[in-house]
């Protein structure tokens, strides 16, 4: 099925399906990059708030960026 056929389709979609279809579709594009996420899994991302020395690092590298 082309995707041009499945667009009116998805149109009629109530909002909870249209969401169901949009994690269907996230699900199965990490399958296929062999990145899969585990569901209920909490997953951490490195930020540099609360952590003023890596706030000034990145501070500096983007000011000799500019």
């Amino acid at each position: 099925m082309a995707v041009q056929e499945l667009m009116p389709m998805l149109r009629e979609l109530s909002r909870s399906q249209k969401l169901e279809v949009i994690q269907f579709l996230a699900r199965e594009l990490t399958v296929e990059e062999e990145m899969p996420l585990k569901q209920g899994h909490v997953y951490q991302i490195h930020t540099p708030f609360h952590s003023a020395e890596a706030a000034m690092k990145l501070a500096t590298l983007l000011q000799e960026d500019g």
